[in-house]
């Protein structure tokens, strides 16, 4: 069996344990601030001569390891513990081929174990340890036997012997320790005595030590006490105060032989039963009460933030017997943090009224970073304008390159890297731009350079000025418009006169006239009709007449104007084709409007075509509610800067022109709600397109 291996193990535990209490009472307190860690690397070392010192039965190694473990959590908590722990298995990898299976023991035992933590009070230690035993044991039997891949053929016999060997070891270390613990109150007790019947006992050896080691702990103790920056206050049950440090008569303004005898919340005036509260919650919990922030008074009645943690104080017997607490003067920061807040709180108002502004404006605002050459190389930002304006998400355009967006070569961007290179920190620009969906736009946007981050970016505020412009040219068209009126009303008023004068004494003349004065006669009659055409046209365009919509058969119309023209058509080797899609229907219209339109468009093509050609004329139904009427010719065609003034009055590509025609052809398709476009190329010909409402 493993009996006398196992026998060997416990003795060398207890001399261990042995060692530990003689080193515990030469080294004094010198090494207390490194005693939890000394006493885990010490546990371990004890951990790794009982593994050498092992006994094997059926592949499975017995020895007595994990005790020393388990004292050292019990007295030394869990910190010194897991550094047994963590250098045991270190040991385990380098003197064990199983070292797996002690690992994994290791570790389900220490968390099977940490309930206790919470109820550790409720035991002796040598219930403790005996329970931490017992979970260790049945964590070491399962594991061996069932989850294992070495089987043990008769554990039952082997296993009771590690646990009774387990059990006898924990009971002889408790029972040592806390002999000596018992032991160390009472030499502490006696070094305290002041009569003379303990004098004797003074000049033994061991209690010399233990006076020494009491002294240098209270030196140690009022070292703390004085030096430490924050107040320290120590009262017994009653909070009648029994030591204050310098700190404390910095920050309340009190003596310490003002306050020494007296109650605390005596002293703390308005604040006496919130300070009540905390010394009974403290006495009645024994436990401490942490960074709770309070106000307190000073001496001379100013008020202070503190931030204070009252702890229990307990004596050998773990009896209670006094509280400290610990008083943190925060109102400098305090101050600052309301500062800190405040001023946190004016930037995010701040930021979310720019960040509003930025994302409602009607402009789109783009944020560029440039490269070194000048070139914008990302969007940085954008806001919801911006992105439906180029027809992305903001996601997208943040992660697309800049020149995927906005070609380097385009005009824009050319404008924008010139000012750049000129040094121009802000900058307003106007350009014109195709966008994604084909949409060209005319822009006006400010541009302004500056750093951020040590990188070069620039604000572009976009503002969409097509159809801004496109109201100035139509208000400068009428304002054309309005002078033309006024000045073809006094013309016409003018000429009416005089030439309502001639064509009555032109009448009477015709009457009288002999047969070849007649034919001179005629001729100066439709001479006369022909000024009296011009002056009236001159009147439709200074004041609209009175129109009388009805539906015609526009096909039919057409054919007359295009009869009437036939001859000089002819005269110029000019052939004129009308061609009709399908059955056309009628066109509420104004018909007089309608033939003189045509009669303009026709003559316009006749003129254009001095050398001859064919003049087209298309009729097709484009929908249930719309006609199409295209006119094309051959002649000289018209350059495309001409084309955007053709219909403004007095503009006129011909040498004997007046720049009225296509003015007036203009308003009537605007009366008839309908529109007209004119697509011209120079030296291949003009086509002109009318597209008129059924109804």
């Amino acid at each position: 069996m493993i009996s006398s291996g196992l026998f060997v193990n416990l003795c060398i535990f207890s001399f261990f344990v042995s060692i530990m209490i003689a080193i515990r009472i030469f080294l004094l307190q010198r090494l207390a601030h490194k005693y939890k860690w000394m006493s885990g690397i010490y546990a371990s070392i004890v951990s790794a001569i009982l593994m050498v010192y092992s006994v094997t039965y059926q592949q499975i190694t017995y020895d007595l390891r994990f005790l020393p473990l388990i004292l050292t959590v019990l007295y030394f908590g869990y910190r010194a513990g897991a550094v047994a722990g963590i250098t045991m298995a270190v040991c385990s990898i380098y003197l064990e081929s199983h070292w797996l299976l002690t690992i994994l023991i290791l570790i389900f035992t220490f968390l099977f174990s940490l309930p206790l933590i919470r109820y550790r009070k409720q035991f002796s230690l040598l219930k403790q340890s005996l329970l931490c035993f017992f979970i260790h044991f049945i964590v070491h039997v399962l594991l061996t036997n069932y989850f294992w891949n070495t089987p043990i053929q008769s554990p039952f016999y082997s296993e009771i012997e590690y646990l009774v060997f387990g059990i006898l070891g924990l009971g002889v270390a408790v029972a040592t320790i806390e002999f000596y613990r018992k032991f160390y109150a009472v030499a502490e007790e006696a070094a305290y005595a002041g009569s003379d019947s303990c004098k004797d006992e003074e000049d033994s050896f061991f209690v010399r030590i233990m006076k020494k080691e009491l002294e240098y702990t209270k030196e140690q103790l009022e070292s703390f006490i004085n030096h430490h920056m924050d107040a320290v206050i120590i009262t017994d049950l009653e909070g009648r105060i029994l030591r204050v440090n310098e700190a404390y008569e910095k920050v309340y303004g009190w003596k310490s032989h003002e306050v020494i005898g007296e109650k605390y919340y005596d002293i703390a005036g308005a604040f006496s039963e919130d300070v009540h509260e905390n010394i009974k919650k403290t006495v009645a919990e024994k436990e401490a009460i942490n960074r709770v922030e309070v106000v307190r008074a000073r001496k001379d009645g100013s008020l202070v933030d503190l931030r204070i943690t009252i702890s229990p104080i307990f004596n050998g017997k773990d009896e209670l017997v006094g509280l400290s607490g610990v008083c943190v003067d925060i109102s400098e920061a305090k101050k600052a943090k309301e500062e800190l807040d405040l001023l946190h709180r004016r930037l995010k108002e701040s930021e979310l009224k720019y960040r509003t502004l930025f994302e409602y404006a009607n402009d789109a605002i783009y944020l560029l970073e440039i490269g070194s050459d000048h070139f914008p190389s990302r969007f940085v930002e954008v806001n919801e304008a911006g992105c439906k304006r180029f027809g992305y998400t903001r996601e997208e355009l943040l992660s697309m390159p800049c020149h995927d967006i906005i070609p380097r070569d385009s005009d824009i961007v050319q404008k924008t890297v010139e000012e750049i290179r000129n040094g121009n920190l802000s900058f307003t620009l106007q350009s014109q731009f195709t966008f994604k969906s084909g949409e060209i736009k005319k822009l006006e946007y400010s541009g302004k350079l500056f750093n951020i981050e040590n990188k070069k970016v620039l604000l572009i505020v976009s503002r969409d000025r097509t159809e801004y412009l496109k109201t100035e040219e139509l208000l400068q068209k009428s304002e054309k418009l309005a002078a033309v009126g006024q000045l073809a009303t006094a013309i016409a008023h003018e000429i009416r006169n005089p030439l309502t004068a001639i064509k009555g004494f032109m009448q009477l003349l015709t009457e009288k006239a002999s047969k070849e004065e007649l034919t001179y006669m005629n001729i100066i009659s439709s001479e006369i009709e022909r000024i009296e055409m011009i002056t009236n046209e001159f009147m439709s365009v200074a004041k609209p007449q009175a129109v009388t919509f009805q539906s015609i058969d526009l096909q039919l119309l057409i054919q007359q104007v295009i009869l009437l023209w036939q001859p000089q058509a002819t005269m110029k080797n000019i052939f004129i084709e009308l061609n009709s899609y399908g059955e056309m229907p009628f066109v509420y219209c104004e018909s007089n409007q309608m033939k003189q339109m045509f009669i303009n468009i026709l003559k316009n093509a006749i003129e254009a075509m001095p050398s001859g050609g064919e003049i087209k004329v298309e009729l097709r139904k484009k929908d249930n509610n719309h006609i199409h009427i295209q006119i094309i010719d051959e002649g000289v065609g018209i350059s495309k800067e001409r084309i955007k003034h053709l219909g403004e009055p007095f503009y006129s590509i011909k040498e004997d022109g007046i720049g009225l025609g296509l003015m007036i052809c203009f308003n009537i398709i605007q009366q008839h709600q309908g529109t007209l476009s004119i697509d011209s190329e120079v030296n291949k010909g003009t086509s002109v397109e009318i597209c008129l409402p059924l109804e």
